[in-house]
């Protein structure tokens, strides 16, 4: 105890000003301004103090907190009598800990919900103006013959975003074939569009060249004009499919909690008193069988059970989806598109229920077709499915038509091992009709297919399939049965075999019969992958390795294979080469009857490719950008160090760096997902304040960022406080406050504080200012303690030496 009758929590004899974690049961719930007092109390700011704890508190208790505590911009412990929330200091780990929330005023907590994005600390917000531009030139040249080259095709693609539009396309010049004969080297657009995106509702629209997106029975079609496509998951890639339902639990004492889906331990968790949401349990898909077994510490167990079924048809549960799309239809699929086609509408619409069958409806239309489809499915007991598609057509050419398919999965979850089972059957009538096939052309007539998965152990699984067709007029029937076996040895050498015998129409019939196929596969890791395989049928036996490249400076893929049948034999290699301003690749291939002649023919091909960035003024020339950027370029008093970025800066993994031609180009950020990019100057002068090291963003559809790594106030200051030559000012916080302010200053003060023997650093200060500087005395008293001047011409660090407090220098 000290002399105040406290815990002696403080051995000095002044305030001291820290920052400090706010823990709640062994978590962290941030930090906060902390002040200890001379007399062994200490004293929170009230505004951060009610941010950090209101993910602990349910709104009615945290709204009357801030009602307790209101006016108050800080507070002790003692403030918080009969509010069910206390405090205590941990001097050890300089830690506050809230030691009690009471159980009812407690916050629902989601036990399995998945991780959220942080948005609050988002750093940097994506430029109003960016855009690139993916150049790509690729030569082929034939070693054989007269006519062994052709003019290089330059593929280019890119995007413009303006505040919240893109605008994007695609197109190249090339040879092109052309259906008359003969060919022609020309330019050809593959599509160019304009989207907007509206993120908080899931919601995306197109102007332009579409890409319609199909569901059920409905066929694909090339089109131009309007369309909108709400789908949850393309803007939150990593949610899972969980169950959204109204399930919670409430503990009154501390408890152990075990979880069990379908007769197996899902997870053992130790909470605390409280209300606990466990609606995101993940299911499997068909009914699920849960168990909930409570035991507190008095002992006392409690079963909790419910069924429930997941129902996904590829949604979320309780979630929707929906697209159309409307202009006139393409005819010259597989170039650019010309759209002399009719005009016609696609679109469908999903819903995935909680605690009842998912629906899904469908309409494409034109003058000359109309399709309208539906599905639904039925969650069957021990985590069976069944699902089914239909569609009925009326063509101008083809008349009426239908088609309906019915498939059945099954998931056996066996306690750390599981199999699967899917049948699929479908039928199409002779004359069913859709946008991609007005003349109703259907040269099957029932397809049949099974699939079923077996894992004996973690190391060794089997798959079998069978297939069958049955086809309409002169097409005959055809089907296909077999098995496959992985072993697993270890981490690295897996080896597979099987056998299948298969049955084709007559036009196939040097496929029909018994085949064996043996393989070994090598992978020590995620890059390299290495494997022999042989299959009987076509006496086919191949060799083939393959290192992929990474997406940093200086990294190399290559690969090859060798593949050897009857009559014919062939061998190919490649390499690729990731730089700072470009990528490139090579690979050459040779073909031969045999193995002694496999070189009769050989082509090698050449690839180039590079990419103008741009963002907000800075302008940077890097490698292929697929969604999103960012620019980093140095502050011009940094001269001509550059700037890096990477994944790890510590291992030198840089994915690009500054120089003569630009900013380095960050180039593979992906949209609506909170991301941190590191980055590095180059050495920098000592005491040179480059920031944080680290942006957190969140990139909207194909953004661009721009940094500008450095400030003009990059300079820092550092010394000794002293009260008298042998006594230092030890453990004293205080503030620094630019006096000398000029119009787009920040006069804010900037905090600092002293260690044991009184030394001190300042960051964030401008050359050529004068700065005061002054120290918190007791009783929140705020003591003058001296000023100083940044020289002009400072390249970063300041050294003041020893100062005495109430000088001025």
């Amino acid at each position: 105890m000290g002399p105040y009758g406290r815990p002696d929590i403080n051995p000095y004899d002044r305030d001291i000003e820290m920052t400090v974690p706010l823990t709640f049961l062994s978590r962290s719930l941030g930090d906060i301004p902390m002040r200890l007092t001379a007399d062994d109390r200490f004293l929170l700011d009230t505004e951060t103090f009610l941010k950090l704890l209101k993910p602990i508190l349910n709104d009615e208790a945290h709204a009357k907190l801030a009602a307790h505590l209101a006016g108050k911009t800080q507070f002790g412990p003692d403030d918080l009598a009969e509010t069910g929330v206390a405090l205590t200091y941990d001097p050890s780990t300089l830690a506050v800990v809230v030691v009690q929330v009471s159980a009812d005023q407690r916050s629902t907590v989601d036990l399995f919900a998945p991780p959220k994005d942080d948005m609050d600390d988002i750093s940097l917000q994506p430029a109003g103006f960016s855009a690139y531009l993916n150049l790509n030139l690729i030569q082929s040249y034939i070693w054989e013959g007269s006519n062994n080259t052709d003019p290089p095709t330059i593929n280019f693609d890119g995007a413009v975003r303006v505040g919240d539009f893109v605008f994007e396309g695609d197109a190249q010049f090339g040879q092109q074939i052309s259906l008359s004969g003969g060919d022609s080297y020309k330019f050809h657009r593959n599509y160019a569009r304009l989207v907007y995106d509206q993120p908080e509702d899931y919601r995306r629209w197109f102007i332009g060249d579409l890409d319609p997106e199909i569901r059920g029975q409905q066929a694909y079609v090339q089109m131009g004009g309007v369309g909108v496509l709400r789908q949850q998951r393309r803007f939150n890639a990593f949610r899972s499919a969980i169950l959204q339902a109204n399930r919670q639990l409430i503990l009154q004492r501390e408890s152990t909690v075990r979880f069990l889906r379908n007769g197996s331990l899902y997870r053992e968790l130790r909470l605390q008193p409280g209300r606990y949401d466990f609606s995101s349990l993940p299911l499997v898909a068909g009914s699920n069988d849960i168990q909930i077994q409570v035991t507190d510490n008095t002992g006392a167990v409690q079963d909790l059970s419910y069924q429930q079924y997941l129902d996904p048809i590829d949604l979320d549960p309780g979630d929707y989806e929906y697209g159309a799309f409307l202009g006139p239809t393409s005819r010259n699929f597989g170039y650019a598109p010309d759209y002399k086609g009719p005009v016609a509408f696609t679109g469908f619409f999903r819903k995935a229920f909680v605690n009842a069958p998912a629906i899904g409806v469908g309409l494409q239309a034109s003058k000359d077709v109309q399709t309208l489809t539906g599905q639904t499915q039925f969650v069957l007991g021990n985590g069976g499915r069944l699902l089914l598609d239909a569609a009925g057509s009326h063509s101008k050419d083809a008349g009426t038509g239908f088609a309906a398919g019915v498939s059945y999965e099954h998931f056996f979850d066996r306690g750390g091992l599981s199999d699967s089972m899917t049948l699929r059957v479908d039928y199409t009538s002779p004359h069913f009709a859709t946008l991609g096939n007005l003349l109703g052309i259907n040269t099957t007539s029932v397809t049949a297919s099974a699939q079923y998965t077996h894992q004996f152990s973690q190391k060794f699984l089997t798959t079998s399939t069978a297939s069958y067709i049955k086809g309409r007029g002169t097409l005959g029937d055809s089907y296909r049965i077999g098995t496959t076996g992985y072993y697993r040895f270890d981490r690295e050498w897996t080896f597979r075999t099987g056998v299948e015998y298969a049955k084709y129409p007559a036009s196939f019939s040097r496929n029909n019969g018994f085949s064996v196929i043996v393989g070994l596969v090598f992978q020590p890791d995620y890059r390299r992958r290495a494997e022999a395989r042989y299959e009987s049928r076509d006496n086919l036996a191949e060799l083939s390795y393959n290192q992929s490249g990474l997406n940093q400076l200086n990294s190399v893929g290559f690969g090859g294979i060798l593949t050897r049948q009857d009559n014919s034999a062939q061998a190919a290699g490649y390499a690729t080469y990731t730089a700072n301003r470009f990528d490139a690749a090579i690979s050459h291939a040779a073909f031969g009857p045999n193995i002694s002649n496999f070189a009769n023919v050989n082509v090698t091909t050449l690839r180039v490719g590079t990419t103008l960035a741009y963002a907000d003024g800075m302008f940077g020339i890097g490698r292929r950008i697929n969604d999103s950027f960012m620019l980093l370029k140095a502050h011009e008093n940094l001269g001509k160090r550059d700037v890096v970025v990477g994944q790890s800066l510590a291992q030198n993994d840089y994915i690009a760096r500054s120089g003569p031609l630009g900013a380095a180009v960050h180039n593979f950020l992906g949209s609506y997902t909170t991301q941190s990019v590191q980055y590095d100057v180059q050495d920098p002068p000592p005491g040179y304040d480059t920031g944080p090291g680290v942006f957190r963003v969140h990139p909207p559809y194909k953004s661009g960022y721009a940094a500008r790594i450095g400030t003009d106030a990059f300079a820092s200051a550092i010394g000794t406080l002293m009260l008298t030559p042998e006594k230092p000012v030890s453990l004293v916080g205080g503030r620094v406050t630019l006096l000398d302010v000029k119009e787009g200053d920040n006069p804010q003060p900037t905090p600092f504080f002293t260690n044991s023997v009184g030394r001190f650093a300042v960051s964030n200060l401008l050359p050529g200012r004068r700065y005061l500087v002054e120290t918190y005395g007791p009783n929140g008293t705020v003591d003058r303690a001296f000023e100083f001047t940044v020289p002009a011409d400072t390249t970063g660090l300041v050294d003041l030496g020893t100062v005495k407090s109430g000088s001025f220098k």
